[in-house]
């Protein structure tokens, strides 16, 4: 991404930072205008960054494919993560850097048959993790803990869609949830203590939280609308997730124990919340006419 590019979208500010318990979130002094990061307006899905923040990896959308992209935040350039022709997404770097588990359609005949892959950085060598046993399964939405031992996903391979946690070397899976509801997009805290998930089980779909051992499901959001794709704050005390409580997709952050704010307040489509290490909140949005990428700094929510 270039300066210029940066000068044209970005608001004069002064940011301080606010400190809250042992995390460091930023305060914004001054109104910014969201970064434009990508400039193509195909439709984007599940952007993530790495945690040195050299890189951006998201899914693109082109007609029938969706293939996942590397963007280098330094230089602009970008990259496809691998070589395939079946479609792939839901990307995610490992805590070190060099590994990312990503979500595969074998695209079998009539319905796809989705596994979760490993890829180590460096060679691109993909290997299986979480796979099919019996008949076609979906297996998707990875999420690494935070010590990078063990992965967190999503998986139908019991009928219903339900949360599954097991190890990055392989081995058995353990259950976490088991609900008629449709459970999804489970998120890892960055402190390790909980994975923040999506769930049909009240109506529809709304965040709630779980232990990584399966043990105290709580419910975050109560709102009139769907609430999806939860995110963690770096200090793990807030969540940002897409809403559309007030009829729009927008993004909401909101503290653990605090009310949700509406961070992105515009007519567009907002959608696909994600952190990057120092706090700043990366979604995708259309409010430029096509679905590009956008990263912002946030308000203090105190």
């Amino acid at each position: 991404m270039s300066s210029r590019s940066n000068n044209s979208r970005v608001s004069v500010v002064m940011i301080g930072m606010a400190i809250i318990g042992l995390g460091f979130v930023p305060v914004l002094t001054a109104q910014e205008k969201p970064i434009k990061i990508t400039n193509d307006g195909l439709f984007k899905q599940r952007p993530c960054w790495s945690n040195d923040q050299h890189y951006l990896a998201f899914a693109r959308h082109r007609g029938d494919t969706i293939f996942l992209f590397l963007h280098d935040m330094k230089t602009g350039q970008e990259e496809r993560l691998t070589q395939s022709m079946h479609p792939e997404f839901d990307a995610v770097f490992s805590p070190d850097g060099k590994e990312m588990l990503f979500a595969f359609d074998k695209v079998s005949p009539g319905q796809g048959d989705i596994d979760v892959h490993r890829l180590q950085l460096a060679d691109r060598k993909s290997t299986l993790l979480a796979g099919t046993e019996q008949g076609l399964s979906h297996e998707e939405s990875p999420t690494w803990a935070p010590d990078g031992q063990r992965f967190a996903f999503t998986s139908t391979r019991h009928g219903n869609q339900e949360l599954y946690v097991a190890s990055t070397t392989g081995g058995p899976w353990q259950r976490l949830t088991d609900d008629v509801a449709i459970d999804s997009h489970p998120a890892w805290s960055p402190d390790g203590k909980t994975i923040a998930f999506a769930t049909s089980r009240w109506g529809d779909l709304e965040i709630a939280l779980i232990n990584p051992d399966g043990s105290n499901l709580r419910r975050l959001t109560e709102s009139r609308g769907m609430d999806d794709y939860p995110a963690w704050s770096p200090d793990s005390r807030s969540i940002a997730y897409m809403s559309k409580r007030d009829g729009n997709n927008e993004i909401y952050l909101q503290p653990l124990n605090g009310p949700a704010k509406n961070v992105t307040n515009d007519p567009g489509i907002d959608n696909f919340p994600t952190f990057t290490t120092d706090g700043r909140l990366g979604f995708v949005s259309n409010r430029d006419g096509g679905f590009d990428i956008y990263l912002m700094t946030l308000p203090d929510l105190r």
